[in-house]
Parts: structure tokens; sequence; C-alpha cells
């Protein structure tokens, strides 16, 4: 059933379709609607979070102030225009399946709450100037379809030269001046524009040292930071349009990937030039021109051009998909976290806490239908680890393998990959 938000989000949307330049005024006060700003702090609660920089939690939130309260207090703050965003708390978290750590910023959460709300408002907007191209955080738009779309430009269109492409620090290289340029094509309201612009220059705290924003860059993991990323990148999406280069660009946020007939390296100098009007570079090391041949990973999948092994097929070749060398490492990875040294933990509560993690992996990973090898070699090395695991927890002199035989594992509930 429909709410009231959805309602707004759908009349913005419409009336943005209808005409792609128009510039949107008055959006200030949909903000800070008391329906808009409850769906906000659904959408933050479920996401959950630390505390910023107040030592606010979610929890401390619900339990000591009142959610009631702490949305009035919003609206308050909002209406009569009094409200100010805090520095964004920064920590540092590992670069899945590599050594180095990539920043990432925790706001307040009230600022999470009023940044879901300008979201919620401004995204129908900006929706309808994106490219079918783009594929990352946005409405009904997920990874698979940018999975999909690879699939069929090298399946279908023998797309076959890939540029695989790596932008050097893109969040901290974003210019604040003309994601802002962009910002007021399609939004006209001063009181807005002042909001995002705050949240841009707010700057960090980093080991109790506040940083001042340099005008460069929008935090990550800020709520509306994926929103911002597409509008600042949609400009390059309509670069490649315009060139008329004969390919296929897929974007999922700051990560893309150009599929082509030929001239990877003439169109690669191309694409250089184009971000560098963004003020963008693209990794000298990370990206590169590849034949499918060889195959590229994309979004935790594999991609390559295996030639079909079927004497009646009518295409010799085909775009095989598996997951990544990394996507794999990482599985196993948080497998031996979550298994650990618990040797007072029965085996039923292991298998317990194994199950979300394998499904969540499982799902991302079967529903592009990929090649079923990698699955089976990570069934074995769960059943290595838990077998290692009891063989550890009961002293067991042997291999252990009786304590895992006949399929015990999976009668007693564990998930399979694939």
């Amino acid at each position: 059933m429909r709410n009231k938000v959805q309602d707004l989000q759908s009349k913005l949307s419409h009336a943005a379709k209808q005409s792609l330049d128009r510039r949107f005024g008055a959006l200030y006060d949909k903000i800070y609607r008391e329906d808009v700003l409850w769906e906000a702090w659904r959408q933050v609660r479920a996401n959950k979070g630390g505390p910023g920089i107040d030592h606010q939690s979610i929890e401390y939130i619900e339990d000591e102030i009142g959610v009631e309260v702490f949305i009035s207090e919003i609206r308050e703050e909002l209406h009569m225009k009094r409200y100010r965003p805090k520095a964004v708390r920064r920590c540092w978290i590992d670069k899945a399946g590599k050594p180095e750590k990539r920043p990432l910023g925790i706001p307040v959460v009230k600022d999470r709450v009023i940044q879901a709300a300008t979201k919620l408002v401004i995204e129908p907007i900006f929706e309808a100037n994106f490219l079918p191209c783009s594929y990352g955080f946005r409405p009904g738009i997920s990874a698979h379809k940018a999975i999909l779309a690879i699939r069929k430009a090298i399946g279908l269109k023998n797309q076959l030269v890939v540029i695989d492409a790596d932008i050097v620090g893109f969040f901290d290289n974003i210019r604040q001046d003309i994601l802002m340029k962009l910002l007021r094509r399609r939004i006209s309201d001063p009181r807005v524009l002042k909001l995002i612009k705050g949240w841009l220059e707010a700057g960090v705290m980093e080991k109790g040292e506040y940083i001042e924003s340099n005008g460069l860059g929008t935090p990550q993991g800020g709520v509306i930071s994926p929103l911002l990323s597409n509008i600042y990148l949609h400009s390059f999406d309509k670069m490649i349009q315009m060139s008329g280069i004969p390919g296929t660009l897929v974007r999922y946020c700051d990560d893309f990937v150009i599929l082509l007939y030929r001239d990877g390296k003439k169109v690669l100098e191309d694409v250089r030039q184009m971000l560098s009007r963004l003020g963008l570079q693209l990794h000298k090391d990370k990206t590169r021109v590849v034949h499918a041949r060889r195959g590229f990973d994309f979004l935790g999948i594999h991609f390559r051009l295996c030639h079909t092994s079927r004497k009646d097929a009518k295409r010799k070749w085909y775009c095989s998909i598996w997951p990544s060398n990394r996507s794999m490492e990482r599985i196993r990875q948080r497998i031996r976290e979550l298994i650990g040294r618990r040797y007072n933990s029965p085996l039923e509560e292991m298998i317990g806490d194994l199950n979300p993690v394998i499904r969540g992996w499982n799902n991302y990973h079967t529903a592009s239908r990929p090649d079923a090898k990698r699955f089976r070699q990570l069934n074995a090395f769960v059943r290595d680890r838990l077998r290692i695991f009891l063989r550890r927890k009961y002293s067991d002199q042997s291999r252990g393998n009786w304590r895992v035989h006949n399929n015990l594992l999976v009668r007693l509930g564990l998930h399979q990959f694939g």
C-alpha cells in the first residue's frame, strides 16, 4: 500500500520527467515534513551504524531521548533554520581483499536522518536524468543488472576489448564547486543547497583532531553520499554518450568498465581527458585494457570469454562468470573468523552463526547463474574448517573425518553454497 512519502516521490519524479531541465524550488519544507522524517528515521535505524562525534547511538536515542522527541526537535531546528551539521567521525576500515585501508565517515544520527530525508525528496528529481549505464545505489536497480549488461555486451554484441578502470580516491577528490553547480541545474531552493553545502563543508574529526574541508570530497559513509556521487559522475556518463564511442559503459557508483569492439588504448586516453574535466584521475597501475578472453573482475565477479564445448551450439563463444578470487578469499576469511577458537560452542550454534553469512554471499553470487565449480570448493572449505574445529574441540588424535561424514553438517542445517 502506497504511503504519503511514496506519493510525494511519484509526483516529483513525474514532474522531473516532464521537463528534464526544470529547476525545482520549494523543496525545503518537504524535507521536514513529519512523514518524511519518520521514513528517514526508519531507514537510518534499519541501516544501524555507530554513533558520530556526539556519542549518541540509535539505541541511546530510543531509550533515553525518545524517538518522537528526537523527530520533533529535528523538525523544529529545520523549520526555524537553526540546524547546523556536525563534523563527521572518521575511522579506517580494511579494503576487502587488499592490504590498504579506506576512510569511512560516520555522521551523527541527527545528520544521517536529515540526509536521508533530503535524499527522499531530491532523489526522484535526479533519477529522471540518470542514464541506463548507471547501476549503483539506485532504487529498483541492482548489481545483477550490471552483471547482465556486461554478459550481453561480451556474449551478444561481441564487444571484447575491455577498459577496466579505477578512479584514484574518488570520494576524496570530488570538487565541491562542480558538485554544487550540478545540483543547481535541478534545484533552485537555496535552503536545500545550503543544507548540502553544509554537509560537504562540515569537516572530519579523527583521533580528536578537527580537519577542515578543503573544497574537495564527500565523506564515504554519509547517507546522501552515493546519490551525490551519481550526480557527479552523471556528467561523465553524458560525455561518453555524446562522444559517440561505439561501446557499452557499465558504471556502478565510482567503479566502471567500458566494453568496445576495438581501439581500447585510444578510448582510454579520451576517458582520461573526460574525467580530468571533473578533477578526477585514473589509477595508472590498476587501470588496464584487456581482452575478454583474458578475463577481468567487476563487482566481485570474474568475467571471461570462453569457448563452448557443445558441438550443436549456435555460438562458439560465450561469457562465463564466477566469483572473483578476492570475493572467494573474503568469504573464506569471514568463515575463519566466525569459527575461530570457540571450542565451548556447540556445533549447532556454530552452524547457526555461519548460515546467514553463507546465505547472503550465496544469494548475491547465484542470482547470475555462475559456473558451479567454485561453490563446490567453498562447500569443501567449510566442511574442512568445521572438521578441524571439531577435532580440536574434542582433542581428537585422528583426522576427524568421521565427525562430519554422511552429510552430517547438512543434516544439522548447514546452508550450502550454490
